[in-house]
């Protein structure tokens, strides 16, 4: 579905009276319905039906990042890069959510992950009940961060996270909350689509008018991956009234089992 598409869906859904809404299922406690979880799944593929099994650690503070994009731009290439160090050429769809629980270290401290890899939607929902009702067990209002990506290749699917960005802000609260556009398939960006205007755009779009992070990467050769996440943190740290983060060493991924995402604990 293309973002006209999306936008045009959310919009059929959305009720115009919510009179007959019981008011508690409109302030579900989502993280709530997800720490009634059993045990741990270093990386899951859910139902939107099933019931959601969390990390014994979800009592400590975590990161929940949710990754959202049109299919085929390497959302999942991304992370499993950055989490297991693989690249797969065959293009298999997200069909199910699916999540990873690294560990990340920034300016010496420590971050417990919670990443969802989640298939294109075709809205942001703009009440708890919408995301209980369409996408149980998501998490997208409760999301602390957001990665938006796109394909620099194909930038027609800029515009689907452009409308969905919209909606985003439409739906939530917004401060304290960092978004981090990436732009996927930098190997693929030829000379000519990187000289033209419309690349241009975007890039000053992101840049000056959301005002957000920018980073262009290749999950394929896995370059600039580690610097999509370490942006997204630093975000996180500005958001914590924390000092900017010292220049970046070397990522130093430390792995038990190559996926057992709990135990991998990458310096930034």
């Amino acid at each position: 579905m293309d973002a006209t598409g999306a936008s045009a869906a959310g919009n059929a859904v959305l009720p115009t009276s919510a009179s007959f809404i019981n008011k508690n299922l409109l302030e579900l406690d989502l993280d709530y319905l997800e720490r009634r979880g059993g045990e741990v799944i270093p990386c899951e593929n859910a139902d939107s039906g099933s019931k959601e099994e969390e990390s014994p650690a979800d009592s400590l503070d975590r990161v929940k990042v949710v990754f959202l994009g049109a299919p085929g731009v390497g959302k999942s290439s991304i992370v499993r890069q950055f989490v297991w160090s693989e690249f797969s050429e065959e293009y298999k769809p997200t069909e199910r959510r699916e999540t990873f629980y690294p560990s990340v270290v920034l300016a010496d401290r420590l971050y417990e992950l919670k990443i969802s890899d989640l298939p294109a939607i075709p809205y942001f929902p703009v009440s708890s009940h919408l995301e209980w009702t369409d996408f149980r067990y998501y998490g997208l209002r409760s999301a602390t961060a957001y990665v938006l990506v796109f394909d620099l290749s194909n930038q027609d699917t800029f515009q689907y996270i452009r409308t969905l960005r919209e909606q985003i802000y439409e739906a939530r609260d917004m401060r304290g909350v960092p978004l981090l556009v990436v732009g996927n398939k930098q190997d693929k960006l030829s000379a000519s689509v990187a000289s033209g205007t419309r690349y241009r755009d975007i890039v000053n779009l992101v840049r000056k008018h959301w005002r957000c992070g920018y980073v262009e990467c290749s999950a394929k050769f896995n370059c600039r991956v580690v610097q999509v996440f370490r942006e997204l943190m630093k975000g996180i740290q500005a958001v914590e009234g924390r000092p900017p983060s010292p220049s970046p060493t070397p990522s130093q991924p430390l792995r038990a089992h190559p996926h057992n995402s709990s135990e991998k604990c990458i310096f930034l």
